[in-house]
């Protein structure tokens, strides 16, 4: 699925690397670059329950972020390519601002 609202619509880098994630302040999980290598992403608590709100979604993190999966996957991509925001431990961090922007553009 593509969302038209990532910059000039390019081609996604990263690619999930586990189904698996973590449910620990927002959600954390692991995608890889085109050369293999890893990144870790989290996508906030604020972020998972703006959206929910937004699209009217009722559920834990865990819900919403698998309802989202493919949305939140690319807007981390996006911060990947713009090297940044990243939390305090150096994970790709997906903003609820991030997520409002893509999903007003979409």
């Amino acid at each position: 699925m593509r969302y038209s609202g990532l910059q000039g619509g390019a081609t996604m880098p990263l690619t999930r690397l586990k189904e698996e994630y973590l449910e620990q302040d927002g959600v954390r999980f692991l995608m890889e670059d085109e050369a293999g290598s890893t990144v870790a992403c989290r996508v906030s608590h604020e972020a998972l329950r703006d959206h929910a709100d937004r699209m009217h979604f009722s559920g834990a993190d865990g819900a919403v972020f698998d309802a989202y999966r493919e949305l939140i996957e690319e807007v981390a991509s996006e911060a990947h390519d713009a090297e940044g925001p990243f939390d305090a431990y150096g994970r790709i961090l997906v903003t609820s601002g991030a997520l409002a922007r893509v999903t007003r553009s979409a």
